[in-house]
């Protein structure tokens, strides 16, 4: 939370240098956008962690079939 209440201080403040008027509304947009680009890394590496964890998986069914034929 401090996190997301420092980057709204710089929003403002950056919104103030530049003469315009810090919405909330346009705030809210902007969190909205990185959380969006933040999932699509989660979901990268969660995907990466399903394919890995499959593969090992098969990997092990693979050698159980072996010692069990």
């Amino acid at each position: 939370m401090n996190e997301l209440a420092d980057r709204a201080k710089d929003y403002i403040n950056e919104k103030r240098n530049n003469d315009e008027e810090a919405k909330q509304e346009d705030w809210l947009d902007r969190v909205k956008a990185n959380v969006s680009d933040a999932w699509e890394d989660i979901k990268d590496k969660a995907d990466e962690a399903w394919e890995k964890t499959k593969d090992a998986a098969e990997d092990v069914k693979a050698e159980w079939n072996k010692k069990t034929n």
